[in-house]
């Protein structure tokens, strides 16, 4: 049986958004479905303690949400949960305790003051969960296509693609591996006046991109249809316009520890930021296998 999808859900309309779109990814799937709620008791304190009001509102929050999964997709098995503490410190402990395949999180998408300061927890489950996360934004539902994947040569860039195949094999969307690159600061003269650095560059960018598509385009003889798109632009710029009309897409966030395995990347954070169409984090490692 495949491996349960956890939804981490507080009863907003990014939540309920979040929670749709995972209710929709286990149909096409057949996994089993887990509705977590955490009661967030991490700025309680001994002089006034909210946390038995707190799990009480969880409780009814998270009894709904079974519901209404029940309601719109009964033939998901889903089961609903409660938990105090940490909202993220749960949630990244929940998905592992139970093998999730998934970890989906809601985002705010209204301006960038609320993003900066709602999308704290989905940023930090990102950054830190050892399972795949998806991060949905709260935006009006569109008719969208394709998979997006962006990629830079590195060693993580394969299982990036292989991953974003079987995404878009699942959605029945073609694939597009985009990859950006950007000049690098020119500090010597002899550079300035000159084109075939930028010709270099371009082309590089442009091999790799080539090459990463022939490999997926014979992985298991996928009927997928696979593109590559090269663009002069920063990584995360790309991305996010790419992210305008796709239906996914698929960025690398590299495992730290410590206080750093809170904090993404800089080009998965102004995805997740910026984009407005579901966003799936894979943990990588530039280390070659």
């Amino acid at each position: 049986m495949p491996a349960p999808i956890l939804v981490g859900f507080d009863g907003s309309p990014a939540a309920q958004t979040a929670l749709d779109w995972a209710l929709r990814r286990a149909e096409a799937t057949g996994c089993d479905l887990e509705v977590l709620y955490v009661a967030d008791t991490s700025w309680d304190s001994e002089a006034f303690t909210a946390a038995p009001l707190l799990q009480q509102k969880g409780e009814v929050v998270a009894a709904e949400a079974a519901f209404h999964a029940d309601s719109k997709a009964p033939h998901v098995t889903v089961t609903s949960k409660v938990r105090r503490g940490n909202p993220v410190t749960e949630l990244v402990a929940e998905a592992e305790a139970i093998g999730a395949s998934l970890l989906v999180v809601g985002s705010y998408r209204k301006d960038l003051y609320e993003r900066l300061t709602t999308s704290a927890v989905s940023l930090r489950v990102a950054a830190s969960a050892t399972v795949p996360v998806a991060v949905i934004p709260d935006v009006p539902a569109t008719k969208r296509h394709g998979v997006v994947v962006g990629i830079d040569g590195g060693p993580s860039s394969a299982r990036l693609v292989k991953t974003a195949l079987t995404e878009a094999g699942l959605l029945g969307e073609p694939l597009q591996i985009l990859t950006a690159w950007t000049l690098p600061p020119l500090m010597q003269p002899e550079f300035t006046d000159g084109s075939e650095l930028y010709e270099a560059l371009e082309q590089r960018a442009k091999d790799v991109a080539e090459e990463t598509a022939g490999e997926a385009r014979g992985e298991g003889g996928t009927e997928t249809p696979v593109e590559t798109r090269v663009v002069l632009a920063a990584p995360s710029a790309a991305l996010v316009t790419a992210g305008k009309e796709a239906a996914l897409l698929v960025v690398g966030s590299h495992g730290r520890h410590g206080i750093g395995r809170f904090l993404l990347g800089s080009v998965s954070h102004d995805v997740i930021l910026g984009a407005q169409c579901p966003v799936l984090v894979l943990r990588v490692t530039d280390k070659v296998s």
